[in-house]
């Protein structure tokens, strides 16, 4: 009977390890450089895998996420570590210069993430269709991804009872004056004008410079909200300044979950 019971303990545990969410086998190492996918190998516990080489230091993880290295950004990084790609997958987010200098390496698989006009939800389902040929056993960590995403949007349209007026700017007030440009039509922007739930610059862009005579237009009181990443530092504040409200938020800028969190916590200061 004993030597059944181990017999049993040892089919199950091994189940067990293989049932892990994990990389494909065909996968020997991963570095990302961008943003919505590094958060979701975080919120899965790949980052924590030893398949993963290499984030940027743009994205919001700390040493406690991730003991691998971590990366300059831009164009610089790609250059320098093109002997270190070898034999890699490389996810980045969409960038005409990172496409020329990756996609010249045969020996490195450049995958680029697009996520410009897409919504948060658009966002995630697109992360988990770019990570699903590479993972193995992982149906339950990315459908668990996909529910933080839209329990995260109930919880944001569930706060905002009547339409806002509100401006979104990109950097933060500086004695007064607000940054230059606004996001419009974007991200976690472009979702809650989608929902009704916000009214703001009116332009068809994703982004824009904003114009006096547009501004002198808009409703006097309405809210301005200047987002800044706080990148691997994790700030977290939503600070009354002259002019507005400055967001300082890990990964308020880079698209999918991380805005809605973003946006979430800056409602939470506001009501």
């Amino acid at each position: 009977m004993n030597s059944w019971i181990k017999i049993l303990f040892s089919f199950f545990f091994s189940f067990s390890l293989y049932a892990n969410c994990d990389f494909a086998p065909h996968v020997s190492k991963v570095y990302s450089l961008s943003g919505a996918v590094t958060v979701a190998l975080k919120d899965m516990g790949l980052l924590k895998n030893s398949k993963v080489k290499g984030v940027s230091i743009f994205h919001p993880i700390t040493s406690q996420d991730f003991a691998g290295k971590i990366l300059p950004g831009g164009i610089f990084l790609a250059q320098g570590s093109t002997n270190e790609f070898h034999g890699g997958i490389v996810f980045y987010d969409q960038s005409r210069e990172l496409t020329k200098v990756l996609g010249s390496l045969n020996s490195v698989q450049a995958i680029e993430f697009a996520s410009r006009n897409l919504t948060p939800g658009q966002v995630t389902d697109k992360v988990i269709k770019t990570l699903e040929p590479f993972l193995k056993s992982c149906e339950k960590e990315l459908a668990s991804w996909k529910k933080r995403t839209t329990d995260l949007e109930d919880k944001i349209l569930k706060k905002i009872h009547e339409p806002l007026n509100v401006l979104f700017y990109m950097g933060e007030f500086r004695n007064g004056r607000p940054p230059e440009t606004l996001i419009v039509n974007d991200g976690v922007v472009k979702w809650l004008i989608e929902q009704k739930k916000i009214k703001t610059y009116p332009s068809p862009l994703a982004y824009v410079n904003w114009s006096a005579k547009v501004m002198s237009e808009l409703p006097k009181d309405i809210l301005k909200v200047a987002v800044k990443d706080s990148g691997n530092k994790m700030t977290k504040l939503a600070k009354k300044v002259n002019g507005g409200v400055n967001l300082v938020y890990p990964g308020v800028l880079i698209p999918g979950v991380t805005q809605l969190e973003a946006v979430d916590f800056w409602l939470s200061s506001l009501f």
